[in-house]
Protein backbone atom coordinates (compact mmCIF):
# COMPACT_ATOMS: atom_id res chain seq x y z
CA UNK A 1 0.00 0.00 0.00
CA UNK A 2 1.39 3.37 -1.04
CA UNK A 3 -0.27 6.47 0.40
CA UNK A 4 -0.52 9.41 -2.00
CA UNK A 5 -1.52 12.99 -1.27
CA UNK A 6 -2.72 13.98 -4.70
CA UNK A 7 -6.04 13.89 -6.52
CA UNK A 8 -7.02 10.91 -8.71
CA UNK A 9 -6.36 13.05 -11.81
CA UNK A 10 -2.87 13.96 -10.57
CA UNK A 11 -2.25 10.30 -9.70
CA UNK A 12 -3.13 9.21 -13.24
CA UNK A 13 -0.87 11.91 -14.73
CA UNK A 14 2.01 10.98 -12.40
CA UNK A 15 1.64 7.28 -13.24
CA UNK A 16 1.59 8.01 -16.97
CA UNK A 17 4.72 10.16 -16.65
CA UNK A 18 6.52 7.63 -14.43
CA UNK A 19 6.50 10.10 -11.55
CA UNK A 20 5.57 7.70 -8.74
CA UNK A 21 8.31 5.50 -7.29
CA UNK A 22 8.00 1.95 -6.02
CA UNK A 23 8.36 1.83 -2.22
CA UNK A 24 10.30 -1.43 -2.57
CA UNK A 25 12.98 -0.56 -5.15
CA UNK A 26 12.34 3.10 -6.10
CA UNK A 27 11.77 2.32 -9.80
CA UNK A 28 8.89 3.97 -11.67
CA UNK A 29 5.36 2.65 -11.19
CA UNK A 30 2.94 2.18 -14.06
CA UNK A 31 -0.88 1.77 -14.10
CA UNK A 32 -2.12 -1.75 -13.27
CA UNK A 33 -5.92 -1.61 -13.07
CA UNK A 34 -8.02 -0.93 -10.01
CA UNK A 35 -8.69 -2.54 -6.64
CA UNK A 36 -12.21 -3.64 -5.86
CA UNK A 37 -14.68 -0.98 -4.79
CA UNK A 38 -15.15 -0.35 -1.08
CA UNK A 39 -17.22 1.95 1.08
CA UNK A 40 -15.57 4.38 3.47
CA UNK A 41 -17.45 6.16 6.24
CA UNK A 42 -16.80 9.86 6.60
CA UNK A 43 -18.17 11.88 9.51
CA UNK A 44 -21.70 12.23 8.09
CA UNK A 45 -21.71 10.25 4.85
CA UNK A 46 -20.48 7.08 3.19
CA UNK A 47 -18.31 7.31 0.08
CA UNK A 48 -17.63 4.52 -2.40
CA UNK A 49 -14.02 4.40 -3.58
CA UNK A 50 -12.13 2.31 -6.09
CA UNK A 51 -8.40 2.68 -5.60
CA UNK A 52 -5.86 2.64 -8.40
CA UNK A 53 -3.34 -0.20 -8.56
CA UNK A 54 0.18 0.26 -9.88
CA UNK A 55 2.96 -2.13 -10.86
CA UNK A 56 6.68 -1.61 -10.57
CA UNK A 57 8.54 -1.86 -13.88
CA UNK A 58 11.66 -3.31 -12.25
CA UNK A 59 10.70 -5.61 -9.34
CA UNK A 60 7.16 -6.28 -10.70
CA UNK A 61 5.59 -5.70 -7.27
CA UNK A 62 2.05 -4.35 -7.33
CA UNK A 63 0.75 -1.63 -5.02
CA UNK A 64 -2.58 -0.04 -4.21
CA UNK A 65 -2.39 3.76 -4.34
CA UNK A 66 -4.39 4.90 -1.35
CA UNK A 67 -5.69 8.43 -0.97
CA UNK A 68 -4.38 10.22 2.10
CA UNK A 69 -7.85 10.49 3.63
CA UNK A 70 -8.00 6.68 3.87
CA UNK A 71 -6.30 4.53 6.49
CA UNK A 72 -5.25 1.12 5.18
CA UNK A 73 -7.52 -1.70 6.28
CA UNK A 74 -9.99 0.63 8.02
CA UNK A 75 -13.55 1.37 6.97
CA UNK A 76 -13.52 4.91 8.40
CA UNK A 77 -11.73 7.95 7.03
CA UNK A 78 -8.64 9.47 8.64
CA UNK A 79 -10.60 12.48 9.93
CA UNK A 80 -12.95 10.24 11.94
CA UNK A 81 -10.23 8.00 13.38
CA UNK A 82 -8.00 11.01 14.05
CA UNK A 83 -10.79 12.70 15.98
CA UNK A 84 -11.19 9.53 18.05
CA UNK A 85 -7.47 9.46 18.82
CA UNK A 86 -7.55 13.12 19.83
CA UNK A 87 -10.52 12.56 22.13
CA UNK A 88 -8.83 9.52 23.68
CA UNK A 89 -5.64 11.52 24.22
CA UNK A 90 -7.77 14.08 26.07
CA UNK A 91 -9.06 11.34 28.38
CA UNK A 92 -12.36 10.23 26.80
CA UNK A 93 -13.25 6.54 26.90
CA UNK A 94 -14.11 4.42 23.88
CA UNK A 95 -17.86 4.37 24.62
CA UNK A 96 -18.03 8.17 24.92
CA UNK A 97 -16.06 8.57 21.71
CA UNK A 98 -18.27 6.02 19.95
CA UNK A 99 -21.39 7.97 20.91
CA UNK A 100 -19.88 11.27 19.74
CA UNK A 101 -18.79 9.83 16.40
CA UNK A 102 -21.80 7.58 15.82
CA UNK A 103 -19.69 4.43 15.56
CA UNK A 104 -19.95 1.05 17.32
CA UNK A 105 -17.97 0.94 20.61
CA UNK A 106 -16.08 -2.16 19.45
CA UNK A 107 -14.86 -0.34 16.34
CA UNK A 108 -13.58 2.62 18.35
CA UNK A 109 -12.00 0.29 20.91
CA UNK A 110 -10.15 -1.43 18.03
CA UNK A 111 -8.79 1.90 16.75
CA UNK A 112 -7.60 2.87 20.21
CA UNK A 113 -5.98 -0.52 20.84
CA UNK A 114 -4.13 -0.36 17.52
CA UNK A 115 -2.99 3.20 18.25
CA UNK A 116 -1.84 2.29 21.76
CA UNK A 117 0.16 -0.66 20.44
CA UNK A 118 1.86 1.64 17.90
CA UNK A 119 2.02 4.72 20.17
CA UNK A 120 5.78 4.68 20.72
CA UNK A 121 6.54 4.00 17.04
CA UNK A 122 4.15 6.78 15.99
CA UNK A 123 5.64 9.21 18.52
CA UNK A 124 9.19 8.47 17.40
CA UNK A 125 8.32 8.75 13.71
CA UNK A 126 6.43 12.02 14.21
CA UNK A 127 9.25 13.44 16.34
CA UNK A 128 11.80 12.66 13.61
CA UNK A 129 9.58 14.36 11.04
CA UNK A 130 9.09 17.38 13.30
CA UNK A 131 12.81 17.96 13.78
CA UNK A 132 13.55 17.27 10.12
CA UNK A 133 10.99 19.88 9.06
CA UNK A 134 11.60 22.36 11.92
CA UNK A 135 14.99 21.99 13.63
CA UNK A 136 14.12 24.94 15.89
CA UNK A 137 11.23 23.03 17.53
CA UNK A 138 11.46 23.10 21.32
CA UNK A 139 11.25 19.98 23.46
CA UNK A 140 7.84 18.43 23.97
CA UNK A 141 6.51 18.05 27.50
CA UNK A 142 5.44 14.44 28.17
CA UNK A 143 1.69 13.93 28.48
CA UNK A 144 -0.27 11.55 30.69
CA UNK A 145 -0.10 8.54 28.38
CA UNK A 146 1.84 7.09 25.47
CA UNK A 147 -1.16 7.68 23.20
CA UNK A 148 -1.37 11.34 24.23
CA UNK A 149 2.37 11.71 23.58
CA UNK A 150 1.94 10.15 20.13
CA UNK A 151 -1.03 12.39 19.21
CA UNK A 152 0.87 15.49 20.39
CA UNK A 153 3.96 14.48 18.38
CA UNK A 154 1.85 13.81 15.27
CA UNK A 155 0.16 17.21 15.49
CA UNK A 156 3.56 18.90 15.95
CA UNK A 157 4.83 17.13 12.82
CA UNK A 158 1.76 18.28 10.88
CA UNK A 159 2.30 21.83 12.19
CA UNK A 160 5.97 21.71 11.14
CA UNK A 161 4.90 20.57 7.67
CA UNK A 162 2.47 23.47 7.33
CA UNK A 163 5.06 25.97 8.58
CA UNK A 164 7.60 24.64 6.09
CA UNK A 165 5.43 24.19 3.01
CA UNK A 166 2.34 26.31 3.70
CA UNK A 167 -1.32 25.46 4.04
CA UNK A 168 -2.98 23.11 1.62
CA UNK A 169 -6.39 21.59 1.15
CA UNK A 170 -5.28 18.45 2.96
CA UNK A 171 -6.77 17.93 6.42
CA UNK A 172 -4.35 17.57 9.36
CA UNK A 173 -5.18 13.88 9.88
CA UNK A 174 -4.65 13.20 6.17
CA UNK A 175 -1.16 14.66 6.50
CA UNK A 176 -0.67 12.54 9.64
CA UNK A 177 -1.52 9.38 7.66
CA UNK A 178 1.15 10.29 5.09
CA UNK A 179 3.82 11.17 7.65
CA UNK A 180 3.26 8.01 9.71
CA UNK A 181 2.83 5.56 6.85
CA UNK A 182 -0.79 4.74 7.58
CA UNK A 183 -1.33 5.84 11.21
CA UNK A 184 -2.78 2.58 12.58
CA UNK A 185 -1.18 0.30 10.01
CA UNK A 186 2.08 -0.05 8.15
CA UNK A 187 5.68 0.88 8.79
CA UNK A 188 6.30 4.59 9.42
CA UNK A 189 8.47 6.20 6.76
CA UNK A 190 11.69 7.87 7.79
CA UNK A 191 12.22 11.53 6.94
CA UNK A 192 14.64 12.22 4.08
Amino acid sequence: MLVVMITPQETEAALAAGGLACPVCSAALSPWGFARSREVRLRHEVRSVRLRRARCRECEATHVLSASWLIPRRRDASMVIGEALHLAACGAGHRTIARQLGRPPGTVRGWLRAARVRAEVLRACATRWTYCLDPEQSAVTPAESALADAVEAIMLAVRAWVLRFGLSEIEPWERAVCLTGGLLHGRPPLPP
